[in-house]
C-alpha cells in the first residue's frame, strides 16, 4: 500500500458561517489530525479527486491528514486491525455491500444520521439536502444506523455508440417488446446486437434484471431467500410463471443468434487473455450494444461517443405501465468506530461533499455522484435522469450484500450456464430451485 503524510497550516476557509454552532464542529476544530485509509489506489482517478479535496481540506484547516491506499481489500484490513487490536483509520471507504460485509464481520461503524444535518462548508444547506431522500434506506442497517455518506452511485446500463446507432438516441427502447426490434434493425444491418463476456458478474446482471422486471424488486430477494417451498399459496415461488416467462425472453436471444459469435465459449477466468474479448468487440464497433456496469465509459476509454439507456420494462399490461425502477449502489465513506478522531473526519467528509469539490468524481473520474446538481458524464446522463425521477432499489435486489453466498454458488453459477445456452430456461429455474432448497437447508434461520 502507499502511505502519505501531508500538513498545512492555516484555520478559516473550510466552514460556513454556521457550521462552528454544532457540537460536532467545535469537536472537529479541536482536531488536529485524522487517519484515512482508502478503497482506491493512488493511481485511479477517483484516488486523484479524494487527494485534491484532502489538500485543500488541510490547506484551509492545519489538519492533519495521514492516507494509505489500500485499494479494494481496505476493509479486510481495517478488520485485520480492529481484531489485533492495533490503531484503526478515522476514515475509510468501500461499497455498500462490503461496508456492510465489514460490519457483519466484526468491524462496527459509527451512525452517520446525524451528520447528514451538519451544514456544507461554502452552501447554504445541509448534507441531507443534496442526497436524496430515497437513498437513506438503502444505506441504513437493520437498526436504523445511517453507515455510510456516498460520494458515488452506480447502476447497470445497456451502452452503444452514438453515431452508429442514431435511431437508439432518438427512440430508446423502453419496453422489452422495443427492445427485441432494436435489435432486430441491428440484425439486418449484418451486425451483431449484443456482446457479452460471460463472466459471473455479467450473466447475473442479464437475468437478475430480468427477474426484477418480471416480479419487481424485492420480489426476488424474497425468492432467492426462499426456505419453505410450500408457504406461497400451497406453491413455490419459484413457481411464479413470470420467472420463466423471463427466462424464455432471454433463451430467445441466446438461441436466436443475438450475442455476437464465441461469446458461449470465451474464457472469463481471472488470470485469462480472453476475459474481455466481447467487451473489446463492443469497444471496436463489432457489436452494437453492451449491457454493463456504469463505470464502463471509462473501463472502456469511451465517452461522449457513447450513449445509454437503462434495462426495458416488461410491456404494459391494460394500459398501466410495467414496473421501470432503477438499482443503485454506492461508494462512500465509513467512519469505525475504532476510529480515534471522529470529528476531524466527519469534517472532511462534509468538506468533500460540498458540489465545487464532489465534482471532480464526475469531471475527472467519469462516474456519478448522489447530487443531482452535478451533472453526470454525458454517456452516464439517461442513468442520471432514471435514478433522479424512478423508484431505486438496491442493485443486485440486494442479494449479493445479504445473500453473498448464495448469490455466487447458486445463482452466478447457474446463470453463466443458462446465458452460455448449456441450460434450456425451464431447467435453468428448475435448477435454481433445487440447489437454492439445498444451499438454504445448510444455513441457519436468522432469529
Amino acid at each position: 500500500m502507499a502511505a502519505a503524510l501531508i500538513a498545512a497550516a492555516s484555520l478559516s476557509g473550510c466552514s460556513s458561517g454556521s457550521s462552528g454552532s454544532s457540537p460536532r464542529a467545535a469537536d472537529a476544530a479541536a482536531a488536529k489530525s485524522f487517519t484515512y485509509w482508502s478503497m482506491w489506489k493512488e493511481s485511479e482517478p477517483q484516488a486523484t479527486a479524494i487527494k485534491k479535496a484532502l489538500a485543500g481540506y488541510q490547506a484551509a484547516t492545519g489538519v492533519t491528514v495521514t492516507v494509505q491506499w489500500h485499494g479494494r481489500t481496505v476493509l479486510d484490513d481495517v478488520a485485520a486491525a480492529v481484531k489485533a487490536g492495533k490503531p484503526a483509520p478515522d476514515l475509510s471507504d468501500g461499497s455498500i455491500d462490503t461496508i456492510f460485509g465489514a460490519v457483519a464481520g466484526g468491524v462496527p461503524v459509527n451512525d452517520l444520521t446525524q451528520v447528514y444535518q451538519e451544514p456544507l462548508p461554502g452552501e447554504n444547506q445541509k448534507l441531507a439536502d443534496v442526497v436524496p431522500d430515497k437513498y437513506l434506506p438503502l444505506l441504513a442497517d437493520s437498526n436504523g444506523a445511517v453507515v455510510m455518506i456516498p460520494y458515488e452511485v452506480a447502476s447497470e446500463a445497456i451502452f452503444y455508440d452514438k453515431a452508429k446507432e442514431p435511431q437508439l438516441v432518438a427512440n430508446p427502447p423502453r419496453t422489452w417488446d422495443d427492445f427485441v426490434k432494436a435489435l432486430d434493425a441491428v440484425k439486418a444491418k449484418g451486425q451483431a446486437p449484443l456482446a457479452l463476456d460471460p463472466s459471473p458478474d455479467n450473466c447475473a446482471y442479464w437475468v437478475e434484471w430480468m427477474f426484477e422486471r418480471e416480479v419487481g424488486p424485492g420480489q426476488f430477494k424474497h425468492t432467492a431467500e426462499e426456505r419453505d417451498p410450500t408457504h406461497v399459496d400451497g406453491a413455490s415461488r419459484w413457481d411464479d410463471s413470470r420467472l420463466l416467462d423471463g427466462a424464455q425472453k432471454l433463451e430467445a436471444l441466446i438461441k436466436g443468434g443475438y450475442f455476437a459469435p464465441g461469446y458461449a465459449t470465451e474464457d472469463t477466468g481471472e488470470n485469462s487473455a480472453h476475459a474481455t474479448d466481447q467487451q473489446n468487440a463492443w469497444t471496436q464497433g463489432k457489436a452494437a450494444l453492451l449491457l454493463g456496469g456504469t463505470w464502463t465509459p471509462g473501463a472502456t476509454k469511451r465517452g461522449d461517443d457513447v450513449d445509454s439507456f437503462v434495462f426495458p420494462s416488461m410491456p404494459d399490461i391494460g394500459g398501466i405501465r410495467a414496473d421501470n425502477s432503477v438499482g443503485v449502489s454506492f461508494f462512500g465513506f465509513a467512519l469505525p468506530k475504532a476510529g480515534k478522531n471522529t470529528a476531524a473526519a466527519e469534517k472532511f467528509v462534509l468538506y468533500f461533499m460540498a458540489k465545487d469539490r464532489l465534482g471532480a468524481i464526475s469531471s475527472e473520474a467519469g462516474d456519478m455522484t448522489p447530487r443531482i446538481d452535478i451533472a453526470a458524464p454525458q454517456a452516464l446522463a439517461s442513468v442520471q435522469l432514471a435514478l433522479t425521477n424512478r423508484t431505486v432499489f438496491s442493485d443486485q435486489d440486494a442479494l449479493m450484500r445479504d445473500d453473498s453466498k448464495w448469490y455466487t454458488t447458486v445463482f452466478q453459477k447457474n446463470a453463466v450456464d443458462f446465458m452460455t445456452g448449456k441450460l434450456t430456461a425451464a431447467q435453468f429455474i428448475r435448477r435454481l430451485r433445487g440447489e437454492s432448497t439445498i444451499f438454504w437447508q445448510g444455513v441457519p434461520a436468522a432469529n
